[in-house]
């Protein structure tokens, strides 16, 4: 008999667990924080470093010509 009442609620806890994973999984996602205006977005710190390795790229490459060295 008791062998039956867990069959049960095996079979009513999977469809429960399925709908609370497909729940969470289209909540809309939130910030832990509120934005400021210091906030950057991660493009404009790839850009940045993109900038910092062509301009550190193009004075190595002026220096090994000895034009612009200084």
């Amino acid at each position: 008999m008791y062998g039956l009442v867990v069959d049960h609620l095996q079979i009513y806890e999977l469809p429960v667990f399925v709908i609370l994973l497909l729940l969470i999984a289209s909540a809309p996602s939130v910030d832990a924080r509120p934005k400021t205006k210091d906030d950057i977005p991660q493009a404009s710190f790839q850009d940045n470093a993109k900038r910092i390795l062509q301009v550190l790229e193009s004075k190595r490459n002026c220096c090994r010509l000895q034009v612009c060295c200084g």
